[in-house]
């Protein structure tokens, strides 16, 4: 590696940072959630929790600066980077010139062709703006990657890691832990990044489940019936299925589920299996 090239530690520094940026004419960009990491210590929680060998192959999201790109490199790993602002391609692709870097929106990204690349774990800094979107995709594409960490504000890794009965249950809990065992490995402090954010964030781990909870058989049904049922989270799962999807509701008797309940009372087995009921009807 070239002497040119900043060390982690120096990407983490706010001085060398500003500089970086200064010298790109650059400045964060709140419409994209540019929020630069600077603790080391973050970054090394980050890299570990993926507990990553030379023979895996790494995602990462949005690694603007490249703080978290090189600490990945040193493992010896294959990397891909997917970095949408114009900038930070420019600079990555002049710093890490073996890097696989791919301009695009992470978005727009076709993650089932990326995953069949054999990409098998993902650890990223994500972008604010993208970051529960970006892992509902990455929910939705096959084959799912075995491993993910990420580090994302807090009130999202609070919904992704809720458990039936809390207020924060809800969607994007129930399709995160179908396949994953999803942990909180780390809060995280606003004053760990440059600029500040104003609120508190999380390290967050996907390891995946030997097998799903719960087989779901129709992957549209199951996410319809969710989406709907936690849009009126304080109604009984009764009266609103009844009112919105009667079908859904004529199964919740033989799915052994009481229509009294809510939908944030309800474990992810019994929305597997109301599904599947729904689907069995005649």
């Amino acid at each position: 590696m070239s002497e040119t090239i900043p060390t982690v530690g120096k990407l983490t520094s706010p001085s060398v940072i500003c500089e970086l940026l200064n010298g790109l004419g650059h400045r964060p960009n709140k419409g994209l959630g540019q929020n630069y990491l600077i603790d080391s210590n973050i970054l090394g929680i980050l890299v570990d929790a993926a507990k990553i060998s030379e023979s895996d192959r790494l995602l990462e999201i949005g690694p603007g600066l490249g703080a978290l790109t090189q600490a990945l490199l040193a493992v010896g790993a294959p990397l891909t980077a997917i970095e949408k602002d114009k900038t930070m391609v420019s600079h990555l692709r002049k710093t890490f010139p073996h890097l696989t870097l791919l301009e695009e929106d992470v978005l727009d990204v076709n993650l089932n062709a990326l995953f069949a690349g054999d990409v098998n774990k993902i650890i990223a800094n994500l972008p604010y703006a993208v970051g529960s979107r970006f892992i509902v995709n990455a929910l939705e594409a096959r084959p799912l990657p075995e491993c993910m960490v990420f580090l994302v504000q807090k009130e999202v890794a609070d919904r992704l890691t809720a458990q039936p009965g809390g207020k924060t249950y809800g969607p994007l809990a129930i399709w995160s832990q179908l396949n994953y065992e999803v942990t909180s490995v780390k809060k995280v402090s606003p004053n760990c990044f440059l600029p500040a954010p104003k609120v508190w964030s999380a390290v967050v781990k996907f390891q995946k489940r030997p097998a799903p909870l719960a087989e779901v058989t129709d992957p549209e049904r199951f996410k319809q019936l969710v989406k709907v049922a936690f849009q009126q989270r304080r109604k009984q799962i009764g009266s609103n299925l009844r009112k919105n999807l009667p079908r859904f509701f004529r199964g919740l008797e033989s799915c052994g589920i009481d229509p009294s309940l809510r939908p944030e009372q309800i474990p992810i087995t019994q929305w597997v299996a109301l599904a599947a009921c729904a689907g069995n009807a005649r």
